[in-house]
């Protein structure tokens, strides 16, 4: 028996078999030469690049959170942009090898993101060069080879020198129990998708990978250590003590009238994460789930899927559900079909009427005895918004005339743009209720600087106009989005009459006990003018975090 010690990234107890991934000392990639043929050289590129973005599609379709799905697309188009597969392409016709091609212009473009002062975009770019190698190697099939990922079976804890979670994700990850990395970084997606999926997890454990296969592990990611091979009676115990602590909230409401949901994407099955099924879909990202499909899904498809999610939940819990948005790095495998005139020419979703049609109506079928509330995404112009309106209405009347059970539904809109918050009193006419996305506006504040990772005047003048122009027309307000989960600004979020916040599934649990702690008729929401007129006075960040502290002394 000994102890190593590390970084909880995780945390949580758990026990498991060792199991190694790691690639042989004596390993050295063999840089293959190109083939005879620079046409055959470029097919067999083509294919590969096919076959690694298909691959990070079905990773997308699994338990992935959506800051790591949002990692994958990048990637996707990373490799697949016009530019880079061009200069790729060139560099073979001159006698390059697919790979070689791939080293150079890959990797070099992506310096420019790792030379970067910013602590945030530095990290990223350490994300995307981890898989951008990874999708080079995968053209030499022997360097793709260099670790084995195996079939799990049982309760098992991985230990690496370090892990993408590309790779992590095409475990079976039911039957990992903890993960240990001697390198690993806190703030990498691998972490993201960990606490996510409730997995306890070491980072930067020196001496992890002299652990031998099949040996004892218990992971004390609560007190940031590991045993190898502990005695019986200290691995019951503390497994025991991990049994008696809080698991999952429970159901009960705080004082404070707010609703608290889960924003998901690709999670098809939710009988794994109660907090999902206990406060219901907050805001389902449906494009997600569609992804990796290698053809455009069906109605009766869509609404299977749908109904699989929504069926988990209880009739006190939301289903809030987005329609398509495929923009940005977002596009699916599928070819899409957009409309060549009309309003939604242009449309920022990128997504036309025919494909919109048929997933409403999925919707709408998914649970015919529950009231469900469909979003409609980036919305900019009032015509785009009435043309989504009353394409729903007809769907609902469509299926009214075939005779098909159909849901009562709400219609809410994402104010994620700075038109949709310029017009928010116009916009207040379509929908019950905005839905404020808070990291695309942050990046519209910011623009076109990088996003703040901070609380800006810009951005707090957004939210509380979008507030004021629902206040004005009587609509419901929530927030969605990296701020959200921020328990420092629920206070500012309240005093704008927020009463609705749907959050990543990890973050939901540390929402309401923060709302607990404002259990007090002070923080009821409710639009508060003379606060609206603070922030729209502010300047400075030293100005909107003197706000926020006032506010917090103040409840």
């Amino acid at each position: 028996m000994y102890t190593l010690t590390g970084m909880s990234v995780s945390e949580g107890v758990a026990a498991g078999s060792a199991l190694l991934l790691h690639r042989p000392r004596n390993f050295e990639p063999q840089i293959k030469e190109g083939r005879l043929e620079p046409e055959a050289e470029i097919s067999a590129f083509e294919k590969t690049c096919r076959d690694f973005v298909t691959r990070l599609y079905h990773v997308m379709q699994g338990p992935a959170p959506d800051k790591v799905r949002d990692l994958f697309g990048a990637v996707a188009g990373f490799i697949t942009a016009k530019s880079n597969q061009d200069a790729i392409k060139g560099l073979i016709m001159q006698g390059m090898s697919a790979r070689t091609a791939c080293d150079s212009v890959l990797m070099e473009n992506l310096k420019a993101f790792a030379s970067s002062d910013d602590v945030e975009i530095k990290a990223q770019a350490r994300e995307l060069s981890a898989l951008a190698r990874e999708f080079i190697a995968s053209l030499d099939q022997s360097y793709d080879d260099s670790i084995t990922l195996p079939e799990l079976t049982a309760p098992t804890v991985i230990i690496a020198q370090d892990l993408s979670p590309a790779r992590f994700l095409c475990l079976r990850t039911e039957f990992v129990s903890a993960v240990v990395l001697e390198g690993g970084m806190a703030s990498g997606h691998l972490g993201v998708v960990l606490r996510e999926l409730r997995i306890p997890a070491l980072f930067s454990v020196i001496g992890a990978t002299s652990i031998k296969d099949g040996e004892r592990v218990l992971v004390d990611a609560n007190n940031s250590s590991l045993i190898v091979e502990p005695p019986q009676e200290a691995l019951a115990q503390l497994l025991h003590v991990q049994d008696m602590l809080p698991g999952e909230p429970d159901n009960d409401e705080p004082l404070i009238n707010v609703t608290v949901g889960s924003s998901i994407g690709a999670s098809r099955e939710l009988e794994g994460n109660q907090v999902i099924v206990s406060h219901g879909l907050g805001l389902l990202r449906s494009e997600f789930l569609f992804l990796g499909s290698d053809h455009e899904p069906s109605e009766e498809e869509m609404r299977d899927c749908f109904n699989s999610l929504f069926s988990k939940i209880p009739p006190h819990a939301p289903i809030t559900a987005r329609t398509f948005d495929f923009a940005g790095d977002k596009k699916p495998i599928f070819s899409l079909n957009l409309d060549e005139k009309g309003p939604l020419l242009g449309y920022g979703a990128c997504v036309g009427s025919e494909l919109l049609k048929k997933e409403m109506r999925a919707m709408l079928q998914a649970t015919p005895d529950r009231e469900i509330t469909i979003v409609f995404p980036l919305i900019s112009r009032i015509s785009e918004g009435k043309y989504l309106k009353d394409m729903l209405c007809e769907a609902i009347d469509e299926l009214h005339a075939e005779d098909k059970p159909c849901s009562e539904c709400s219609i809410a809109l994402m104010i994620e743009t700075p038109a949709a918050v310029l017009s928010a009193k116009a916009f207040a006419s379509l929908a019950t209720r905005f839905i404020i996305g808070t990291s695309s506006l942050a990046e519209y504040a910011s623009a076109p600087r990088q996003p703040d990772i901070s609380f800006t005047p810009a951005l707090a003048k957004m939210i509380a106009l979008a507030c004021k122009g629902a206040n004005v027309a009587g609509v419901k307000v929530g927030v969605a989005g990296r701020f959200a989960a921020r328990v420092e600004l629920l206070p500012f979020f309240l005093a704008l009459g927020v009463d609705y916040i749907t959050v990543d599934s990890y973050s939901v649990p540390k929402v309401t006990a923060a709302l607990e702690a404002l259990d007090t008729e002070s923080n009821a929401p409710h639009f508060d003018s003379d606060l609206y007129h603070q922030i729209m006075a502010l300047a400075t960040g030293r100005d909107i975090t003197a706000l926020i502290n006032n506010l917090h002394f103040q409840r």
